[in-house]
């Protein structure tokens, strides 16, 4: 039987170790083409996921491999078991050697959202592990997870994703009622780490409303959010439906508990 989790962290750690002294360099800027999920591929991202093909391949792992750089690989002829992988989750921030990005490796029996049951999220900075399996909880390192108790907004620190060409206007409009309560706003460019921070209880909220989040991005912190005792839905209320693939997308709003999540539901629809 397969230790998935033993897996992502000895692969993920391998990532802190290999790629992350690259983070900041002409090396790691190094255009590779474009990856399956739509943004360019750098040095460093084609790196870090062959760290964890490596890792698979190694340990003769049977499963369908998606990630952002390749999309959708077969592995020892692939399998009912799916690996959703988004190697450097926040590859602007380590090539301008902002501190803030991770490795995202998450475990499913099916090929949607519904079907993830364990994810791994790393902090290629701090080393910090956010992990969860289904039943079974959440912890940061060995430690569970508490997400906020902070119920208004009025109290709350909340991450925005503002990065949108299509409709920047549209996009702050919607957000306005959000901006205008909350305590303090902070973005900070790592969808997996910022939610996985909600998680925690170090944001009490996570906001990207642009439709653009990947489902590689957020496959392994949705199972984390959701074992801490947090809350991750769509704009309208309703679960993520998104299907195991590097060029599926979503808009979505996380929140450490359910009163401030309906707070902020009740702004943005």
């Amino acid at each position: 039987m397969v230790d998935w989790l033993r897996l992502f962290q000895e692969a993920a750690t391998e990532i802190r170790r290999e790629a992350q002294p690259l983070f900041g360099s002409a090396k790691a800027k190094e255009r590779q083409g474009r990856g399956a999920g739509g943004d360019v591929t750098r040095f460093v991202d084609s790196l870090a996921e062959s760290i964890v093909l490596r890792t698979l391949v190694d340990n003769h792992v049977p499963c369908v491999l998606v990630s952002e750089e390749s999309g959708t690989q077969l592995v020892h002829g692939g399998g009912e078991d799916y690996v959703v992988l988004d190697a450097i989750d926040g590859t602007t921030n380590a090539l301008h050697r902002v501190p803030f990005s991770a490795t995202s490796i998450a475990h499913a029996s099916g090929p949607k959202l519904e079907d993830v049951d364990m994810g791994l999220i790393m902090d290629l900075n701090s080393g910090l592990t956010y992990k969860a399996q289904k039943g079974k909880g959440a912890y940061e390192d060995d430690k569970p997870l508490a997400p906020s108790k902070v119920t208004h907004l009025r109290e709350a620190v909340v991450s925005v994703e503002l990065t949108y060409r299509r409709d920047f206007h549209g996009l702050i409009q919607r957000l306005i009622p959000i901006m205008v309560r909350a305590s303090k706003l902070r973005q900070l460019g790592s969808t997996a780490l910022e939610t996985a921070y909600v998680a925690s209880g170090a944001l009490d909220a996570f906001i990207d409303l642009r439709g653009l989040a990947r489902v590689v991005d957020l496959a392994a912190a949705t199972i984390i959010v959701r074992e801490a005792g947090a809350f991750i839905v769509g704009p309208d209320g309703t679960d993520l439906n998104m299907e195991l693939r590097a060029d599926d997308h979503a808009a979505f709003v996380v929140a450490g508990n359910r009163s401030l999540l309906q707070e902020i539901l009740g702004l943005i629809t």
